[in-house]
């Protein structure tokens, strides 16, 4: 549940608002931002300020791609900067979160296909280099960049450290040949969510997408990593329909999106090994070892 604090008063600073009654609702809810609902009138919109920079600058670009698509996503207003924080000011949707629906038995399973289908819609518009956005231009230019970023050998090497993976998953370096290889092969980046769940979906028809973790990528990591958070999460069926939601009738190689599971891993494990999210853990370790036949 979200706990808010609520503030109403009457402006007179613009003639625009000038009698009208100005409602501003915090949420306390999430920490990678400040949130906050705004009601002039009959009128509401959201206000973000991302905490976290390393995701401030791209998520507006995404949203409006998406949008630009036709995936439901709250429309952007207006973005700048307060202070040194920049801002998003967004519609409203007055909707639940998927998660919340799902829970209370409210959506049927077949939701999993709807988002299989809805994150293939998202990876359509086509984008330029890898990683994060920072002033606008992406952390790397090429995927090789981005595989052999610093980032990534540290969690690697923590992983390894630890004894979090081994071959019996599914071998590092089979990993990173086979996804190089699937890149080269088809070099498209595009904008990936990289947090794309129930959590972050609106119960809205279409869902509506919100909170991505913007990242410019190939899709088959953004598809491999929202593997990875259902499996975390105890269901192996709820992966199978989102694969199918995705790939649909197509044919699609299984190496690459075994290989794209498994270096998703290695990029959450450090976070749940530090948090002590054992089960999560536990989890993708049992479906790794499974599954290592379709790294083969």
């Amino acid at each position: 549940d979200l706990h808010r604090r609520r503030h109403s008063f009457p402006t007179r600073r613009s003639s625009d608002l000038k009698d009208k009654q100005v409602s501003v609702e915090f949420s306390h809810h999430g920490v990678s931002s400040l949130l906050s609902f705004i009601e002039v009138g009959e009128e509401k919109c959201v206000l973000k300020i991302p905490l976290n920079t390393t995701f401030a600058d791209g998520e507006a670009t995404f949203l409006k791609a998406w949008e630009s698509i036709g995936v439901a996503t709250p429309h952007i207003l207006r973005e700048g900067a307060i202070a040194d924080f920049p801002y998003i000011l967004m519609s409203y949707v007055d909707a639940s979160l998927l998660s919340d629906a799902i829970a209370q038995g409210k959506v049927k399973e077949d939701v999993f296909v709807e988002m299989g289908r809805t994150l293939r819609m998202m990876h359509t518009p086509k984008a330029e280099g890898y990683g994060y956005v920072a002033e606008g231009k992406p952390q790397y230019k090429t995927f090789n960049d981005w595989v052999e970023s610093e980032d990534m050998q540290k969690r690697i090497k923590l992983i390894q450290e630890n004894n979090l993976l081994t071959d019996e998953h599914g071998s590092i370096s089979k990993v990173l040949s086979v996804l190089i290889s699937y890149v080269e092969k088809n070099p498209i980046s595009t904008y990936c969510h990289f947090d794309f769940g129930a959590k972050n979906i609106l119960n809205t028809t279409p869902l509506t997408v919100i909170d991505p973790n913007p990242m410019l990528n190939n899709g088959v990591i953004d598809i491999g990593r929202t593997i990875v958070l259902v499996v975390s999460g105890g269901s192996l069926e709820r992966a199978e329909k989102l694969k199918r939601g995705y790939f649909g009738e197509d044919s699609f190689d299984a190496q690459a999106l075994q290989a794209s599971i498994i270096l998703n891993t290695y990029m959450k494990f450090p976070y749940w090994h530090k948090k002590n999210k054992t089960q999560q853990i536990a989890r993708l370790q049992e479906y790794l070892a499974q599954t290592r036949y379709l790294l083969e």
